[in-house]
């Protein structure tokens, strides 16, 4: 664990909208009582360094503990663009995930959170980088990831963050919680029972497990999440 970060410069801070946790516009929650209205509503993400250690925090509208977890109901993934890096990958975690990463966002290492086990931080072949260390903040409704800087590099201008946030769910084999053609008690909607959308008539096991993104400007969400306008590509955000 770390403590709370209280100086550092922060490198990147990206606002999100409130009230997009919806994937294309569609998805919606599961239905048991376990999920909180904004659990995946991202509302932040900064990029901190110290000098010493990087900083990725993402905020959330809704924090409350899930499963007797403090970060229980989430799976974060954080695809990291490195400039000059040799071996990058647009690949998302898995396959499964239904998306990939845009070419300007190829990671050279991805960080993956969750409640119920330790962050995971890979490069792009899959070995581990280093040690990663997280901190949940309930009252500030923050999760931060500390990488250290000698592994990770230090973060700065033309580095890019594709930020994917969707439900954990321990039994699946990539994690992440399944959707099926409506709200079932512990599987994400892809709509609502009286959607009506195009994407109503998709096949729930193809499309993107991205309930919250963080977007580049001019980027919208619900055109790039949507899977009945060609395969999902998933745009960075970048350090200017």
């Amino acid at each position: 664990m770390v403590g709370d970060v209280t100086s550092g410069t922060t490198v990147l801070n990206v606002t999100d909208p409130g009230g997009d946790d919806n994937g294309p516009g569609t998805y919606q929650y599961p239905t048991a009582s376990d999920f909180h209205a904004g659990a995946f509503d991202l509302t932040d993400f900064q990029v901190i360094s110290d000098g010493t250690t990087a900083y990725l925090r993402a905020t959330l509208a809704n924090l409350d503990p899930t499963f007797g977890s403090d970060f229980g109901a989430q799976l974060l993934d954080v695809y990291v663009h490195t400039p000059g890096a040799g071996a990058t990958s647009a690949q998302a975690a898995f396959t499964t995930r239904n998306y990939t990463i845009a070419s300007g966002g190829a990671w050279s290492e991805r960080v993956e959170a969750q409640g119920f086990a330790p962050p995971s931080w890979v490069d792009a072949s899959g070995n581990q980088v280093g040690t990663a260390f997280m901190l949940v903040n309930d009252a500030n409704r923050t999760v931060t990831i500390a990488l250290p800087e000698a592994q990770f590099g230090t973060p700065g201008s033309g580095w890019g963050f594709s930020v994917v946030l969707t439900g954990q769910d321990g039994f699946s084999p990539d994690q992440a919680r399944a959707f099926a053609p409506t709200p079932q008690p512990f599987s994400f909607g892809v709509c609502a029972p009286s959607g009506s959308n195009p994407i109503c008539t998709v096949d729930p096991g193809t499309v993107p497990k991205a309930v919250d993104v963080i977007t580049p400007a001019g980027v919208s969400q619900a055109t790039e999440l949507d899977p009945t306008a060609g395969p999902v590509v998933i745009q960075p955000v970048t350090v200017p």
